[in-house]
């Protein structure tokens, strides 16, 4: 078992180096009297038992944006994301827009909504095996699955955290071709590989 050595640090504590002050003081901290680093990382020891199922991060996130065409050109404007898609408020989505800052690479980065209920963190898979294995291992806990979803460019689903945040794992087809978002259709992972990859 790893163990971990957490230091209390006050900003006006002597010990601490200036060079963390400073970078401290700009952001506000200076004012914050409790601030935890950690000197040490902690692994996880289950994560061997899973190596053949492993998250290669978090890939995008969904917001909720009161106007999401407005907040897109926000993005656009002030952080060079491209709009690569979104939808109308009669869409069954709602209102939507989406962003890339590499449009080659991954389809979306900022996927913006209306209706709040689709904010989410998604996490990226490296296959479509990867995604059946977590799929299996959040329905082995009894979390519920809330949808499944060809999204053209990526293999999906859709659960809650403890805490109802929303949380997608996704696969990319490499279809950027068929980036436009938002796409839904039907997806069974509990068919062989070749069925959902004919659509």
């Amino acid at each position: 078992m790893t163990q971990q050595t957490i230091t209390h640090v006050n900003s006006s504590d002597e010990s601490m180096s200036e060079e963390l002050k400073q970078a401290m003081q700009p952001a506000g901290v200076t004012d914050q009297p409790d601030i935890f680093i950690l000197d040490k990382v902690v692994r996880n020891p289950r994560k061997e038992a899973f190596l053949g199922c492993r998250n290669t991060g978090i890939h995008h996130v969904g917001l909720h944006a009161t106007n999401p065409a407005a907040s897109a050109e926000f993005y656009r404007d002030v952080l060079d994301m491209e709009i690569v898609g979104g939808s109308t408020a009669d869409h069954a989505l709602g209102a939507s827009a989406f962003l890339s800052s590499r449009a080659d690479e991954e389809s979306h980065e900022i996927a913006l909504f209306a209706n709040p209920a689709f904010a989410h963190i998604a996490f990226k898979v490296s296959s479509l095996a990867e995604l059946r294995s977590f799929y299996g291992r959040v329905v082995e806990r009894n979390i519920p699955i809330k949808f499944l979803a060809n999204h053209g460019v990526s293999f999906a689903f859709y659960f809650d955290d403890p805490d109802g945040n929303v949380i997608e794992v996704y696969w990319p087809t490499g279809e950027l071709s068929r980036s436009l978002q938002p796409q839904m259709e039907p997806l069974d992972l509990s068919q062989p590989d070749e069925a959902p990859l004919k659509r």
